[in-house]
């Protein structure tokens, strides 16, 4: 981990030194104008997020609620069952149809997980790219040379190798705050967002 963490940070040392390197001999007497946003903080405030998460807790709610009547009919069945008489062909039947129930339940949940964790991972790439995108617009008219994510982890960790992690990955350790475009980018997309919905 820590050679894995060595070979990251030059690899974001480097990365920045050739950066640095080419914006240097490009621009010659222009100032470099830079500018950090924290990525997390978009996403916290964006308000199309907000209604893609109350969409998708819907969708999770649907599920839930589904799964929950399959387990009340395994229940219900199983309390039918236990009152038949044993080795009787009503008890057999309900046997054979309660475990055929449990199964299907138990295939429904895995099906339920994989739609969720899909409709998660949609809904992060769709914010992401939007983030990104209003990023680069705002980066591209009003002249940044760099827009840089900035990232305030949290460093309570239970694991060394996690916070190992959220050290490693951490790319601004300082800025000032003339340079943080955050609240820019936020009222940019919930001024978007708010215009697609028909609201001012």
């Amino acid at each position: 981990m820590k050679i894995f963490l060595l070979r990251l940070s030059s690899v974001c040392f480097l990365s920045c030194f050739l950066l640095l390197l080419l914006v240097g001999t490009n621009v010659e007497a222009k100032e470099l104008k830079i500018a950090v946003v924290d990525i997390s903080g978009v996403f916290e405030k964006y308000e199309k997020r907000e209604a893609l998460d109350k969409e998708l807790k819907g969708f999770e709610k649907d599920f839930q609620n589904e799964i929950n009547k399959k387990k009340k009919e395994i229940i219900n069945l199983d309390e039918e069952t236990q009152l038949l008489d044993l080795g009787s062909d009503s008890r057999r039947k309900n046997e054979e149809l309660l475990e055929r129930k449990s199964v299907e339940l138990e295939g429904y949940a895995k099906f339920a997980e994989r739609q969720l964790l899909k409709r998660y991972r949609e809904f992060f790439e769709t914010v992401y790219g939007i983030v990104v995108k209003e990023v680069e617009v705002i980066g591209k008219k009003e002249g940044y040379d760099l827009i840089i994510k900035k990232e305030e982890p949290e460093l309570k960790s239970g694991q060394m190798s996690d916070l190992q992690f959220k050290i490693g990955i951490r790319t601004v350790l300082y800025h000032s705050k003339a340079v943080d475009i955050t609240s820019r980018v936020v009222d940019s997309l919930n001024a978007s967002y708010r215009k697609s919905q028909g609201k001012k």
